[in-house]
């Protein structure tokens, strides 16, 4: 019998062989065991999903990605789970089953997947974004790269029997996953809709969903993003309209702004582009990759001759020109956020420019996209938000309320547990299954941590918690920054920094000069020439050490130094600066 590295792949050439492992099985309870279900990430949030599945010496995890820091959390780049609970079982891990290309179920890959030795299982376009990810970090040279076919593969992880199904959401080759555990079958949906008319034409597989319901399904673990929204969500075709729209009455250039990862979107803006006659360019690094991808695996068409490069457009009509760019969330780096303050060197925005934001806000980006948007209006620029004028430039990938009632009616679950979404998601998920029958004592509202355990076909909650949390990336640095360091940059950020540095005799203690002064971000220092000179001769008074007197504990005068200097500075200025005390021997 084939084994699971029948469908290995080598890391630069991606190809399927399309192994079958084994035939689907309803696998009975054991009585021995429990099957233990663990979220690290992505519950009581959107981003960084995570998910542990284990049972006695195997284990699965499922997605592994990051969510994007808060405001506050000056300088760090990205969050990821905690992955503390695996230290010590990092033998007992089987694989890494990944639904789909957003960086959120695999933008952790990076920084996690180093601690942990094992293969990745993920359709084609997935594993080949994982790939191209992965050419940017060293420290990924060894990844194990395994592409499935949702369609045919099974496969078998230890105690676990792996299926896929096909679902639509913003980005093709997204898939669910079917768990045959010694204990009963979990379903996970992953990230879906129901698209009757996607852009790619593979549509969520309504007939698997139905056999697993026939064949019966202990745990469905559902897509809770749009758990508040009433009726269907809307299909991605319906952009199509509105892009037709907005090209047939832009007079200059169109700038359509998108996430790097919604290929089909970007391919609806190729038609159009193609449609009305017009050459498209693409800015941003994380866009060229993902097309490069796209393209490469076949996802992404590009008629000849259509797409031209950024620094040719000075060489068209304004007319003539849509440039596809990153930066709808307002990132400060991203070309859009660029082109808004005058620093893109290829594109100078101005009258005539037209901008169409083709996303949603992520909750916490508002204010830098108001920010983005501004600054394209001072320059002269009309821009497009979605639903303006009753037209469509964004449409979820999430499915709204009646879409998750079929879900629950074609996979007919014992127990629903709401999964991937804020609190608020998960409640109003369950109160949604209860309405369509599924008990509520069926039903479970869990957040990180949480363990679900399963045994002899009952679910139940643990009352203990595993060790969980986020790990903050920062640069190179992963978890070195903590809370200690978030305040001190907070406290340089909103009230500067004084530094008093001391040279004194390491023989006799004594100044041998006056304490120098720096001071950043807390006043200007020519125009508070009194109160630097008041805080110098505060210092001089409190190091100054006399004949006979034996040499004072250092480290316990610096301490001394920064708070009496601390006190004084609060007391002239009613502000609070980070005082750092510097004292050199010589």
């Amino acid at each position: 019998m084939p084994t699971a590295h029948d469908v290995a792949i080598k890391q630069k050439h991606i190809k399927t062989k399309n192994e079958t492992v084994m035939q689907a099985s309803m696998p009975h309870a054991s009585g021995k065991g429990k099957l233990k279900i663990i979220p690290l990430g992505g519950l009581g949030e959107i981003g960084k999903n995570m998910t542990v599945y284990e049972y006695e010496n195997d284990i699965i995890i499922v997605d592994m990605g990051f969510i994007f820091p808060d405001g506050d959390m000056l300088g760090v780049d990205y969050l990821i789970p905690d992955i503390s609970y695996l230290q010590d079982k990092k033998d007992k891990i089987r694989g890494v089953l990944i639904t789909h290309g957003h960086e959120d179920h695999v933008g952790g890959i990076p920084f996690i997947m180093p601690q942990i030795n094992a293969p990745i299982y993920a359709p084609k376009l997935t594993c080949g974004l994982i790939e191209a990810k992965a050419s940017e970090h060293p420290q990924l040279k060894h990844l194990k790269l395994n592409v499935i076919d949702p369609d045919k593969d099974k496969l078998k992880l230890g105690a676990f029997e792996v299926e896929w199904f096909r679902v639509t959401h913003s980005i093709p080759d997204s898939v669910g996953i079917i768990l045959n555990t010694p204990e009963g079958r979990i379903v996970y949906t992953g990230d879906f809709r129901f698209d009757h008319s996607p852009v790619d034409g593979k549509k969520t597989d309504i007939s698997k969903l139905s056999r697993l319901g026939d064949e019966g399904v202990l745990a469905l673990l559902s897509d809770s993003t749009n758990a508040e929204v009433p009726g269907f969500s809307v299909s991605e075709q319906t952009i199509a309209a509105t892009f037709d729209n907005i090209f047939e009455k832009a007079e200059g250039r169109i700038i359509v702004a998108a996430f790097a990862s919604q290929i089909n979107r970007i391919q609806l803006v190729i038609n159009a582009a193609q449609k009305h006659h017009r050459k498209i360019a693409f800015s941003g690094r994380s866009l060229l990759r993902n097309i490069e991808v796209a393209v490469r695996l076949g996802y992404l068409k590009i008629p000849q001759g259509i797409a031209m490069k950024v620094q040719d457009i000075a060489t068209y009509a304004p007319d003539k020109i849509v440039v596809m760019s990153t930066g709808s969330q307002g990132e400060a780096m991203a070309a859009l956020s660029r082109m808004a303050r005058g620093e893109h060197k290829q594109i100078k925005i101005g009258k005539g420019d037209t901008v169409v934001y083709s996303s949603s806000p992520i909750p916490g980006n508002e204010s830098s996209i108001t920010t983005v948007v501004d600054d394209l209006f001072r320059r002269g620029a009309e821009v497009i938000f979605d639903e303006k004028d009753g037209d469509r430039t964004h449409v979820s990938g999430h499915p709204g309320q009646e879409e998750l009632k079929l879900m629950m009616e074609l996979v007919r679950p014992k127990y629903l547990v709401p999964w991937h979404g804020e609190v608020h998601h998960l409640v109003h998920h369950a109160q949604l299954a209860q309405s369509i029958g599924i008990p509520k004592e069926n039903t479970f509202i869990l957040d990180n941590g949480n363990v679900l355990e399963v045994s002899n076909g009952r679910v139940v909650k643990a009352e203990k918690k595993v060790v969980n949390g986020v790990v903050l990336v920062d640069g190179l640095g992963i978890g070195d920054v903590g809370e200690i360091v978030l305040r001190d940059r907070k406290v340089m950020a909103t009230e500067g920094m004084f530094v008093v540095i001391c040279t004194v005799d390491k023989k006799t203690g004594r100044l041998l000069t006056s304490p120098d002064i720096i001071s950043r971000g807390f006043i200007y220092m020519r125009e508070n020439e009194q109160l630097v000179n008041n805080a110098r001769n505060e210092v001089k008074k409190m190091v100054a050490v006399r004949d006979g007197e034996p040499l004072p504990d250092w480290t316990k005068m610096k301490l001394k130094i920064r708070d009496h200097v601390s006190q004084y500075l609060y007391n002239h200025t009613k502000r609070s600066p980070m005082v750092i005390a510097v004292l050199i021997e010589v």
